[in-house]
């Protein structure tokens, strides 16, 4: 910035404001000009007071007071800086989540359990992860129990990019990072790449934990809305003008918690923005394994050719929740300051599980697991679907996604929130919509999960939420013939 622009923020003296505000109110001015960009740095203190003419005190006083704005923010040893987001379109600061959003329901017996996404015991492949840990120890005893690298056993690495080129992704075991799990990749990406005050782009709704994480390092979150083929890229691209994201947090395919799946326009179209606006896609594949159709799976990361995507995948959700592994696969100019962000945060993920699952993954056929998993899940999804246009379809909206573990259940003329209450008073617990908004703090819509409910439970509790649900649209109804 031109330094002969500060003396636009001269104070008059006749003015009715005090001095430190008008100091205030002309840096919001060249903000609002264009005349500043997000994060630039403002003079020192005793700098700008001797251009303006005015006690050091007085800046001071401006600064605190556009910092109390969130307006600029500062860091210690380093200056003051304006915030990327202008004042006057600053979100509400965010305070709802919690621990207890994580809280399963307490259930009583014969309750029916929408809530749960993880698969059933009977699926885990213990067996043969079991012969795999006995032949770690048998092979290696004490060593298995030795220090690992901090971006993970190299022979897993290896394993992990031969699963990777069935979705068309090619990178080498360089590029890999191995994960407690993708929310430790989520933050791991905050810790790495997020200054305080940086803003980040979600999807909206989105998954919580992911803005839960980001929240965490001090970022700011601007939400995009969903349409039925992806994001918004109007919006979206309105927004990267105005904000400048650092990145944008996405799922391509079975999207939590809609279930929408981007279309092949729409990936492109966003890397194209990416790059135009400088910032980077966070794919999280949380589900692309549970597909349930016959068209290919290309996550964003298989067609990024200018290293925008940093890919994410939790290996828990399709082998076992409490195995707690993931990956990233990171752009390689990025991955020593991902490496370090991981050592700070454990040091390396357990080397014994990285060698059993090694072992597993060279023992056994992992894409017969995959297909096992997916057989069943499109039953499951099958099942849901069916019930769902039997009893749901007069009373909810809802997209058939063709992949993931949940519908997304958008309610005709009556509240979501009161339909969550009158379910669970009959045992029937779904996960409400406002788990996934930061916007509000009412639901407008309920996540119905069957991959974990049985075919008696699950057609008996989307025929009773059915009927809860005609009796809320037919009361609406009766409201709004009192009003006439």
């Amino acid at each position: 910035m031109d330094s002969s622009l500060w003396h636009r923020l001269l104070p008059e003296k006749e003015s009715s404001l005090p001095l430190y505000r008008q100091v205030a109110e002309g840096i919001l001015h060249l903000a609002e000009e264009g005349q500043m960009k997000a994060n630039e740095k403002l003079p020192p203190i005793r700098t700008l007071a001797a251009t303006l003419g005015v006690n050091p005190s007085t800046v001071a006083a401006a600064y605190r007071y556009l910092e109390q704005k969130k307006a600029v923010y500062s860091r210690v040893g380093s200056g003051t800086f304006l915030s990327p987001i202008p004042l006057t379109e600053l979100p509400e600061e965010r305070t709802k989540f919690s621990v207890s959003m994580w809280k399963r329901p307490v259930l009583a017996e014969g309750a029916v359990n929408f809530t749960d996404t993880s698969l059933p015991p009977e699926l885990f492949p213990t067996d043969a992860f079991r012969q795999a840990i006995n032949t770690l120890l048998e092979e290696e005893q004490g060593a298995a129990f030795g220090r690992m690298d901090i971006q993970g056993y190299y022979p897993l690495r290896e394993a992990v990019c031969r699963f990777l080129e069935d979705y068309g992704i090619r990178t080498w075991p360089e590029n890999i990072q191995i994960l407690s799990g993708a929310q430790q990749g989520l933050d791991v990406v905050s810790k790495a790449m997020m200054k305080y005050g940086d803003v980040i782009f979600t999807e909206r709704p989105t998954f919580y934990g992911a803005v839960g994480a980001f929240l965490g390092r001090g970022c700011q979150v601007v939400e995009i809305s969903m349409e039925k083929d992806g994001v918004d890229l109007v919006e979206l691209e309105t927004m990267a003008k105005l904000y400048h994201p650092r990145f944008f947090y996405m799922m391509a395919y079975f999207q939590t918690p809609t279930g929408v799946t981007y279309s092949a326009k729409k990936k492109r179209k966003l890397l194209e923005l990416a790059e135009k606006y400088d910032f980077f896609l966070v794919e999280d594949d949380n589900l692309y394994d549970f597909c349930y159709h016959d068209q290919t799976i290309t996550p964003m990361k298989a067609i990024d050719h200018r290293g925008r995507v940093i890919y994410l995948k939790s290996l828990s959700k399709i082998l076992m929740p409490g195995l707690r592994m993931g990956f990233a696969v990171f752009p390689r100019k990025m991955l020593l300051q991902m490496m370090e962000a991981k050592y700070t945060t454990d040091i390396a993920t357990s080397g014994f599980l990285q060698k059993a699952l090694t072992r597993y993954l060279e023992e056994n056929c992992w894409q017969d697991h995959i297909a096992r998993i997916r057989a069943y899940g499109r039953a499951q999804y099958r099942m849901a679907v069916k019930y769902a246009e039997r009893y749901l379809a007069d009373t909810f909206s809802f997209l058939r996604p063709e992949g993931g573990l949940s519908l997304w259940l958008t309610p005709r003329g009556f509240s979501a929130e009161e339909a969550l209450r009158r379910a669970a008073r009959e045992q029937i617990f779904l996960s409400p919509g406002s788990q996934f908004d930061l916007g509000t703090e009412e639901s407008q819509a309920l996540r119905l999960s069957f991959i974990h409910t049985p075919e008696g439970k699950m057609e008996s509790g989307i025929r009773r939420l059915g009927r809860i649900a005609n009796a809320l649209q037919q009361e609406g109804k009766g409201e709004l013939t009192l009003e006439k």
